[in-house]
């Protein structure tokens, strides 16, 4: 393994090991589960990995509240309240059986630590901006969830059709069968999930952000959106568990690419 990621699995070791004895600003309820499980890494994912690691009835154990896809790519996953939605790539909402497969995701249980009130944001880059000043505030080297529900005068999201193998890069997929759909005033929730710098072998740095409509008939990963008016809910994770692809493929994976030019591109 590349020894980039062993070293963020060994930091975030400790990590999980100094929250239990250090008091974080956020944190309300020493007893909570402060962990954040994810399916496969990102790298996996970006180099093609689309083969179904654990079922949805078992992922959705680990938390009530994420993202990510599920096998072959077959559209998006937001995860809220417990329920694993599919956007798929012809515009729908879907409620997945607990037999889907996930090749990638991140899920968490939902423990509030922290508000944001009254969030009024022009667009994408204003909304993030204004996560990353709250998380400042607390520490960006931890791992956070904010749930943010509010109205949105127009929001851009995607979703990707089912892939077939011999299974392309994620650039070429998102290049060709991307499907982006333009919605005006929604009202709904964005699951926003925030990876710090140092896990970027891991996942994505920065923000992650899908999108599901109050009526749940939109949604999808959030490419853009204008004019929004909110709240949010925001949740501190100190510790990280992973689950890796068990298949030959990953296995002599070269994991040496410095991929976080491409991942910036489909983001």
């Amino acid at each position: 393994m590349n020894k980039k990621i062993v070293f963020a699995l060994v930091v975030i070791g400790l990590l999980a090991v100094s929250a239990a004895s250090a008091q974080s600003p956020l944190l309300l309820n020493n007893n909570k589960d402060d962990s954040m499980y994810q399916v496969s890494l990102m790298q996996a994912f970006m180099h093609g990995e689309y083969d179904g690691v654990v079922k949805v009835g078992d992922f959705k154990k680990h938390g009530d509240i994420g993202l990510g896809t599920f096998e072959g790519v077959n559209g998006e996953m937001i995860v809220l309240d417990g329920v694993v939605y599919q956007a798929a790539a012809d515009g729908s909402i879907n409620v997945m059986n607990d037999n889907e497969t996930v090749p990638f995701a991140t899920i968490t249980k939902f423990d509030e630590d922290g508000k944001i009130d009254n969030i009024t944001a022009k667009n994408f880059d204003d909304l993030t901006g204004q996560l990353n000043k709250t998380i400042e505030k607390y520490g960006t080297n931890n791992m956070y969830v904010i749930k943010i529900k509010g109205d949105f005068k127009n929001i851009t999201v995607r979703s990707v059709e089912k892939q077939e193998k011999p299974y392309k890069e994620f650039t070429e997929v998102a290049a060709v069968d991307q499907k982006v759909f333009n919605h005006t005033d929604q009202k709904g929730t964005l699951v926003a999930v925030y990876f710090p710098e140092y896990m970027n072998e891991l996942n994505m740095h920065g923000w992650h952000l899908h999108f599901l409509s109050d009526d749940k008939t939109k949604g999808g990963h959030v490419l853009g959106f204008n004019g929004f008016n909110g709240s949010g809910q925001v949740d501190e994770i100190h510790e990280f568990n992973m689950i890796l692809p068990t298949d030959d493929s990953f296995k002599t994976m070269n994991f040496t690419e410095d991929m976080s030019s491409k991942i910036s591109s489909v983001e």
